[in-house]
C-alpha cells in the first residue's frame, strides 16, 4: 500500500500553486482557470487518512489568496470546508475508486466558488453572482477531469492474489 507523507505532498501542492498562478492564471479556459489545488484537497482528503487536504490546503488557500485575491482567507476557508464535506462522504464510498472522487470534485467546485463569492460579497468585494454561475460549468468539467486524470497517481490500491480465498481476478 502506498503512504503519503508530508515531504512528498508539499513539493506536489507548491508544483500546483506555481502552475495554477503563473501559467493557468494567464491562459483560461472557457473564461476559467481551472482550481488545482482544490483538486488536490479533494483528492488527497478523499484517499488519505491523515490531513494532508486540510493543513496543505489552508496554507497554499492563504498564499492563493496573497498572490490573486483582494483579501486573504476566503481559498483558505473554502478549502477547509470542502476537506469537512469530503472527510464526511469519505466514509460512504470506497475510496479506491475513481468515479467516488471524481463526485468529490463536482461537489467541490460550486461549494467553492460559492463560498469564495460569499464570502468576498460579505467583505464588499463587488462580484456579481452572474459571474460565478457562468464559470461553474466550464470549472465542473476541468475539475473532473483533472481530478480523473490525477487519481491515479495517488490512489492506494489492494491488490489481490490468487492465493486470496477471495480472489476474483485482478483488483478490486
Amino acid at each position: 500500500m502506498k503512504t503519503m507523507r508530508y515531504y512528498a505532498a508539499v513539493p506536489i501542492f507548491l508544483f500546483a500553486f506555481l502552475l495554477q498562478t503563473t501559467v493557468l492564471w494567464k491562459l483560461p479556459v472557457f473564461g476559467s482557470s481551472p482550481n488545482l489545488l482544490l483538486c488536490l484537497v479533494v483528492i488527497f482528503s478523499f484517499l488519505y487518512e491523515e490531513r494532508y487536504g486540510l493543513i496543505l490546503g489552508a496554507l497554499f488557500g492563504v498564499l492563493l489568496d496573497i498572490a490573486t485575491s483582494a483579501l486573504i482567507g476566503p481559498q483558505a476557508i473554502t478549502f477547509v470546508a470542502v476537506y469537512l464535506i469530503v472527510r464526511v462522504l469519505r466514509n460512504v464510498f470506497n475510496h479506491e475508486k475513481l468515479i467516488p472522487d471524481v463526485l468529490m470534485a463536482l461537489i467541490a467546485t460550486p461549494v467553492n466558488l460559492f463560498l469564495v463569492w460569499l464570502i468576498n460579497r460579505i467583505c464588499g468585494v463587488p462580484e456579481h453572482i452572474i459571474f460565478v454561475v457562468k464559470a461553474l460549468l466550464p470549472l465542473l468539467l476541468m475539475h473532473m477531469a483533472i481530478t480523473a486524470l490525477l487519481h491515479p497517481l495517488f490512489a492506494r490500491t489492494a491488490i489481490r492474489y490468487r492465493s486470496d480465498s477471495r480472489y476474483e481476478g485482478g483488483r478490486i
